[in-house]
C-alpha cells in the first residue's frame, strides 16, 4: 500500500486529534470475488480491476469528521485512474 503524502496540518484544529485524516472517495464498477469449490477464498488480486476511482475534494478529521482542507495536487498523486476522474 502506498503511503500518502503528509497533509498541510499536523493536527485537527477543531478537536486537537493527531490521528490523521480521510477523504471521501468514490468507487464505481463491478467487482468479482472468487471462491474455490471448497468454499475457501480464491485469488482475488484483480477484484477491483474493472472499477473507477475518484479522490474526494476534501480531507476530514478521522476523530471528529470535520472538514479540514481541500485536497491539492500533492495529495492527489497517483489516484483517480478511471473514467470518473
Amino acid at each position: 500500500m502506498k503511503v500518502e503524502p503528509k497533509g498541510p496540518i499536523d493536527r485537527c484544529p477543531y478537536c486537537g486529534s493527531d490521528e490523521g485524516y480521510y477523504t471521501k472517495d468514490y468507487v464505481c464498477g463491478p467487482s468479482y470475488y472468487h471462491y474455490n469449490f471448497d468454499g475457501s477464498e480464491a485469488h482475488n488480486e484483480s477484484m477491483y480491476d474493472l472499477t473507477s476511482h475518484k479522490r474526494g475534494k476534501y480531507a476530514y478529521c478521522t476523530n471528529c469528521d470535520k472538514r479540514l482542507f481541500k485536497i491539492g495536487k500533492r495529495e492527489e498523486s497517483d489516484h483517480g485512474t478511471g473514467p470518473l476522474t
